[in-house]
């Protein structure tokens, strides 16, 4: 069995163990619709600043998520951005890559959550988001190393690494700028809304969907968030 068959398959086994992970917590209704509207503004915010390379809010966004709600539901807000933004930019063999490394950015946000509590400072949180983006840069050149190169050695990945070096640093930087700019907003602002789910209601009914219904609904909950919101940006492109 090749490199690239023994990679995707554990790529698929991660991924099934996410979702699956994600849904043994009996997301309700209310945190299915934020994680959705969270990954839709993860893809969103890669769609526009597709111009610029590697400079993108999406691992901000999606650590930030972890950070707050949790490694799980960080986890499924990196996996659905990913997929829900290659409808724009095209599926290929690198997409499951693109899930994991996203979906592990949200697992080291809910770890920075475990070690330094919630109440991480703009510098530290800033800091944390470039080492993130340097961590997906390194998962992405592992893609293409087993993908394409067949995984001939260190020094073929040593290679791969040095080349892509500069898209990794313009990756990181981005993501110190916009954890600077936005970084303890958008965690404020998710703080309050966990902390309102946390309020006890009486339900006629369990509002957590069964079965595989709720990685469905998230993925389909996106990609029209994100559809909706690139086609105005596609008609402002094209109209300049």
């Amino acid at each position: 069995m090749s490199w690239e068959l023994v990679s995707f398959a554990i790529l698929g086994v991660a991924l099934v163990a996410g979702f699956a992970w994600y849904e043994r917590s009996q997301p309700g209704s209310r945190m299915l619709a934020l994680v959705a509207t969270l990954a839709a503004l993860a893809a969103i915010g890669r769609i526009a600043f597709a111009p610029i390379p590697n400079v993108k809010p999406t691992t901000d966004i999606v650590l930030i998520a972890g950070l707050v709600l949790g490694a799980s539901p960080g986890f499924v807000v990196g996996a659905v951005a990913a997929l829900a933004s290659n409808l724009l930019f095209g599926q290929g063999p690198w997409t499951p890559w693109q899930m994991v490394a996203w979906g592990l950015c949200g697992v080291l946000g809910a770890l920075l959550g475990r070690i330094a509590g919630r109440q991480v400072g703009r510098l530290p949180l800033a800091l944390y988001c470039a080492a993130a983006g340097l961590a997906f840069g390194a998962i992405m050149d592992a893609s293409i190393w087993v993908t394409y190169g067949g995984g001939q050695g260190l020094s073929q990945y040593l290679a791969i690494a040095v080349t892509s070096l500069p898209f990794n640093l313009a990756h990181a930087a981005g993501n110190f700028a916009f954890a600077l700019a936005f970084g303890p907003a958008l965690v404020r602002a998710l703080a309050r809304f966990r902390d309102r789910m946390d309020a006890s209601w009486e339900a006629a009914s369990p509002s957590a969907p069964g079965g595989l219904a709720g990685p469905a609904v998230l993925v389909l909950a996106a990609t029209l968030c994100a559809g909706m919101l690139a086609a105005p940006l596609e008609a402002r492109a094209a109209a300049v």
